[in-house]
């Protein structure tokens, strides 16, 4: 058989294969529906009627953020809310029902002559800006630490981190790389960040070049994959004698280019040996000796970095690779941990080990998780199910961070065809309700980028506007920096809203 003939029986079967997997009935796992193959999806509506179907009532706004001020400052809403005077408090004190002062706060004692509770007024929203609702109401867990932490960027000692968990609509760095650009213009900072040793999509990426061989990569969502392994990114490596990874900066957005230090985090049981070339003219070289447990090792040049490379040798038994942080000493960075195909609950599959090593070495200080991608469906209205598992998973993160902020971030809009034309796919409006019920239940912050983006039917104007892709699903690099401004806009709202 010639190779024509051999290529047209091979499209034949995957044709046929895909259409077999089209009339398979809907498959759940637990409470969750899988979505369904279709391949017609471009041209045939999806079945079921035009009805978004149902969407549970969301929590009321939370109350103002709980703050803690010394004795005989004027509590008014300004100085209430003021830098000098804020502290993040150890526990959620109960508000009273009503406005006890007169100022427009409501203030609470707690019993000591050193302190008073208050919750303070949020600030007017500038206009056109979505709000991250804090259902904290004060504890561990609301946006106060992450803007405590912006407040002193430049004064901390180490970079503010941002570890920001998604699926495929953030894969190659798209959103995330233009956050951080924001972020680093306000606050200082360079370099991406977090970096896997290697990558499915390191070619697609374009805030940093990346290059590897000799790696192999194991990933949650696919088999072979052990959980026991996995690092921070839900992802693990082995390498070979000799295996080389290089990272180069990339200019496609600002400060990324270059970073004052890169720093590998590796587990060795055997021991391994790490010859880094930083700036293609100096080398060192590690000896890394055999521990059960997670290393990091730090590379500085003389002058800031635009390329490291690193050459593994004399690799020991039980050797796991994570990936590399290029990062600066003080400013925000943001690490870009996306997943395609991931519907988000495995991250409590992490060991608390592993978990609680990551935190010693690199702590965060705004942990965002933001999926839907993979969960909402058109026949599926009830999501309690997956947000139950979810959940799970974010008290799985604040255990080994507790005092980290964390955000929900609501999946975005994602259109269909229907026998009226393109519109927002049934099922989308009751994930993101649930989601902000999840935040709500669980004491920590929800931003709703289906409402920032527009609502229903706006992924189909960022497909005309060319921002979006033809599957009315996923952002293009362009709507990545259009979207990420929402976000960014949200962040400096409710920072400012503090006083800072």
């Amino acid at each position: 058989m010639n190779q024509i003939a051999r290529t047209f029986v091979f499209v034949a079967l995957v044709v046929a294969i895909l259409l077999a997997l089209h009339f398979l009935p809907q498959l759940t796992i637990g409470e969750t529906e899988l979505r369904r193959v279709n391949v017609l999806s471009d041209v045939l509506p999806e079945a079921g009627d035009d009805d978004l179907g149902f969407v549970p009532d969301v929590p009321e706004p939370p109350k103002p953020i709980v703050a803690v001020v010394t004795p005989g400052a004027t509590t008014d809403s300004t100085q209430a809310g003021s830098r000098q005077q804020l502290q993040q408090p150890t526990a959620g004190p109960t508000l009273l029902p009503t406005d006890t002062t007169g100022l427009g706060i409501v203030a609470q004692s707690t019993g000591s002559d050193s302190t008073m509770v208050v919750a303070v007024p949020v600030a007017a929203q500038p206009e056109g800006v979505t709000p991250i609702l804090d259902y904290s109401q004060g504890r561990a867990g609301g946006m106060y630490h992450f803007y405590q932490a912006l407040a002193s960027a430049r004064q901390l000692g180490r970079p503010v981190r941002i570890a920001y968990y998604g699926d495929s609509f953030i894969e190659g760095d798209i959103f995330s790389q233009d956050l951080r650009e924001m972020l680093q213009d306000q606050f200082g900072g360079s370099g991406v960040g977090w970096v896997d040793c290697a990558s499915q999509v390191h070619g697609f990426r374009q805030s940093v070049v990346h290059n590897f061989s000799g790696i192999t990569e194991y990933e949650v969502v696919k088999r072979p994959f052990s959980s026991t392994n996995q690092g921070i990114a839900q992802r693990y490596f082995t390498a070979s004698e000799g295996a080389r990874i290089t990272y180069k900066g990339g200019r496609a957005r600002r400060h990324q280019g270059q970073w004052a230090k890169a720093i590998f985090y590796l587990r060795s049981d055997g021991g391994v040996q790490l010859h880094t070339t930083m700036n293609g003219d100096s080398t060192r070289v590690d000896t890394i000796v055999g521990a059960a447990r997670l290393q990091a090792i730090e590379c500085r040049d003389s002058v800031p970095m635009t390329q490291v490379s690193y050459t593994l040798r004399n690799i020991g038994s039980g050797t796991l690779f994570y990936g590399v942080a290029l990062e600066p000493v003080s400013g925000v960075v943001v690490d870009n941990f996306s997943m395609r195909g991931s519907a988000g609950f495995t991250l409590s599959q992490i060991p608390d080990a592993t978990l609680s090593q990551f935190a010693a070495l690199r702590p965060y200080d705004l942990i965002v998780v933001h999926y839907g991608l993979n969960v909402a469906n058109a026949r599926q209205s009830n999501y309690s199910g997956y947000t139950s598992k979810m959940g799970q998973a974010i008290d799985h993160l604040r255990r080994a961070y507790p005092q980290a902020s964390i955000l929900v971030v609501g999946m975005p809009d994602r259109d269909q065809r229907s026998s009226s034309g393109l519109h927002t796919m049934k099922g989308v409006e009751a994930l993101v309700a649930y989601q902000q019920i999840m935040a709500s239940d669980h004491g920590v912050a929800f931003f709703s980028l289906f409402e920032a983006m527009g609502g229903r039917d706006s992924m189909k104007e960022l497909v005309e506007q060319g921002m979006a892709n033809k599957d009315y699903t996923h952002i293009n690099f362009k709507g990545g920096r259009h979207l990420a401004r929402f976000l960014y806009d949200a962040i400096m709202a409710g920072y400012h809203s503090y006083g800072f």
